[in-house]
């Protein structure tokens, strides 16, 4: 079962940087997930994304993962990022990562 950030007192449509790490045991899944996760963000490992959403995107990438994870094999954790994480962060090789923005929330 997905474990889900808790957005209940953001403002409706607060920005949002996760850092989305999927555990899923059936190639299957795994390869469903990827979509979703690739429709919604980009893929800087086998099974880690980086987004930048809004409270609703945030809430639908959620509800259809949940869809797709069986809880006893598969998870997903979502880690929200702020400015100063994104903006201490580097990286090497393929991807662009996320662009730093002067407002982020610390959830």
């Amino acid at each position: 079962m997905a474990v889900h950030i808790k957005i209940s007192s953001l403002p409706t449509q607060c920005h949002i940087d996760p850092l989305v790490i999927t555990d899923i045991a059936d190639p299957r899944r795994l390869r469903r997930a990827a979509r979703v996760c690739e429709r919604w963000g980009e893929r800087v490992q086998k099974s880690v994304y980086l987004m930048e959403l809004d409270t609703g995107d945030l809430l639908r990438l959620q509800a259809a993962l949940v869809k797709i994870l069986h809880g006893s094999e598969d998870s997903a954790r979502y880690y929200a990022l702020c400015g100063m994480d994104i903006a201490r962060s580097s990286g090497e090789g393929l991807g662009s990562g996320l662009n730093p923005v002067s407002s982020h929330w610390i959830i």
